[in-house]
């Protein structure tokens, strides 16, 4: 009596091979949605990240915060924010031509992002290109005629520079201060500019004592400005 030969695939009853193939695929699809559930990365935190970094920019860590910024850039390389935060870090590291092209990136991405408008005035000041610089910032405030960040730039800049004494007596030409900083630090620009430290310490003290965080910046402009190392003319 001859053995039977073993069955082949294709002579397993066909109801089977049907069941087996709903179960194998039904398997499949929970391997699969398991799989995905493990695999996939948690959803990025830009904000967090953005904040880290430059808090990273801040203490002068420049190429941590570079890395940290790395995957906002990564996943969202046209947001007007990330890019300008990179230009940030850039300048601070002097790649000025890095910088340069990020805030253009940032201002295409989103056309009128004042960030990269005001930070693109401050790379030519930086690269000492002064009467370039200057006539971009009278441009801004043209364009922008309430910022009062604007205003004490382009103060700063008249002061480093001395031309055009009649358009600096023009900017804070009022005797009470404003909302902002602004008034404060430029009377004290001012006061730098005769060589009267005591009294530009009185106008920053005031400040800081009404605006607390606020006057970061104009306190950051006016220590790169060069005006605190002025000489009694």
């Amino acid at each position: 009596m001859t053995a039977s030969p073993p069955k082949t695939f294709l002579e397993i009853p066909r109801d089977f091979v049907l069941a087996r193939l709903r179960t194998l695929g039904l398997l499949a699809l929970i391997t699969l949605s398991w799989s995905m559930v493990f695999a996939a990365p948690p959803p990025l935190d830009v904000g967090f990240l953005i904040k880290t970094s430059a808090a990273l920019l801040e203490e002068k860590q420049y190429q941590k915060a570079l890395a940290t910024l790395a995957p906002a850039l990564q996943q969202y390389p046209k947001d007007p924010q990330v890019l300008n935060l990179q230009g940030a870090i850039l300048t601070k590291l002097k790649d000025y031509a890095g910088a340069q092209k990020c805030y253009e990136e940032a201002l295409k991405a989103s056309p009128g992002f004042f960030p990269a408008e005001y930070n693109i005035g401050s790379l030519l000041a930086l690269r000492q290109q002064w009467d370039p610089a200057i006539t971009y910032y009278r441009n801004l405030l043209i364009e922008q005629p309430n910022n009062e960040l604007v205003e004490y730039k382009l103060l700063l800049l008249l002061l480093h520079q001395g031309p055009d004494p009649d358009l600096q007596q023009k900017l804070f030409s009022m005797d009470v201060p404003s909302n902002t900083p602004a008034w404060y630090y430029a009377s004290a620009a001012r006061a730098y500019k005769k060589g009267d430290k005591g009294e530009a310490g009185k106008y920053l003290d005031v400040a800081k004592s009404v605006f607390g965080d606020k006057t970061e910046i104009f306190q950051q402009e006016l220590d790169e400005s060069g005006l605190k190392d002025a000489k009694m003319n």
